[in-house]
């Protein structure tokens, strides 16, 4: 069994852990202190968020949808797309594929 990645601080609202990747996917669990990141963005990666606590607003293109515990959002290929945390804290799992290169260049450390 191989030690759990770090955590990393974002920005004052999210931290971020990778749970496991390959090249075709991979996952992170993001925890939320605050309102998140400011404005959209997108890239060529499909993604799937999985609210795990708290509650969201999740901008997916023009849709918004709020989401609690157990509610889930698809991102399609380059659609702007962002989550908001309407609570005082929050958690989500992230699934891209494929494997989203420049998170794992940042922030694939394995804790000592």
């Amino acid at each position: 069994m191989t030690k759990p990645f770090k955590k990393y601080k974002l920005n004052d609202d999210v931290t971020l852990q990778m749970v496991s990747y390959t090249e075709e996917m991979m996952v992170a669990r993001l925890w939320f202190t605050g309102k998140g990141f400011e404005g959209t963005h997108h890239h060529f990666n499909q993604e799937a968020n999985i609210v795990i606590s708290g509650k969201f607003e999740a901008t997916n293109g023009d849709q918004k949808v709020l989401l609690t515990a157990g509610d889930s959002v698809l991102v399609h290929s380059e659609d702007p797309h962002n989550l908001e945390c309407l609570t005082p804290t929050g958690e989500i799992l992230t699934c891209w594929t494929p494997a989203r290169a420049d998170i794992i260049e940042k922030y694939a450390e394995r804790e000592e």
